[in-house]
């Protein structure tokens, strides 16, 4: 008696692999935090603070430049905290070299800001006789140092390109706030931190849409 066996289709490696990227990215937004809200709550946390900063050093408010400071530094925990949180959350749910990954990146934040935190209490003290608005404008421009390295540095980790751009840009924008000096310092960084964070949610909103799309 004569069999014949059914022809076996052939597994095409491109559908596969395209396959296999779908799934990682399907996966990757379901346990993942909100990018876009984290990007809209430090758009927020930019506009507020340093938008206070800038306030105060205009005379715009009675509030003296120390208090605003220390506003704008609470502003900055809160966001960083929140960040924080939704990243645990979603670490939770992610084993291996991905959550590995995750952890060090986080710790890299944390290390980076506890560094800048130290380097602002002995600059106060070195610069005690210099003008407030020019120790915190020396201040804030190693913050957004650590802020635009440590973006590209996560762009290299996760592979992607939306946040190297977005460090990239922060990068750029110091460089113009130092060229300004105190007096524009904070007005840029109240303009175009939350222009930038803005820019960055709307444009992964519409990359995630666009790949619900497909």
């Amino acid at each position: 008696m004569n069999t014949s066996s059914a022809p076996q289709e052939s597994v095409d490696p491109r559908a596969a692999l395209a396959a296999i990227s779908e799934t990682e990215t399907t996966t990757r937004r379901s346990i993942g935090p909100n990018v876009t809200v984290l990007y809209s709550i430090w758009a927020a946390a930019y506009l507020l603070g340093y938008g206070l900063m800038h306030a105060t050093t205009n005379h715009w408010i009675g509030l003296s430049y120390a208090a605003s400071l220390l506003i704008g530094a609470g502003i900055l925990v809160v966001a960083i905290a929140y960040s924080a949180v939704l990243g645990i959350r979603s670490g939770q749910q992610i084993r291996g070299d991905s959550r590995f990954a995750g952890m060090v990146y986080g710790m890299s934040w944390m290390g980076g800001f506890a560094t800048v935190a130290v380097f602002s209490i002995s600059l106060a003290n070195l610069m005690h006789e210099a003008p407030q608005a020019t120790v915190g404008w020396l201040i804030n421009s190693v913050a957004i140092l650590i802020v635009g390295i440590l973006y590209m540095a996560g762009a290299a980790v996760f592979q992607d390109r939306a946040m190297f751009i977005l460090g990239a840009c922060f990068t750029v924008l110091n460089i113009a706030g130092l060229l300004g000096g105190p007096a524009l310092f904070m007005a840029i960084f109240a303009i175009g931190g939350p222009v930038l964070f803005l820019a960055a949610a709307l444009a992964t909103r519409a990359r995630s849409n666009t790949q619900e799309a497909k």
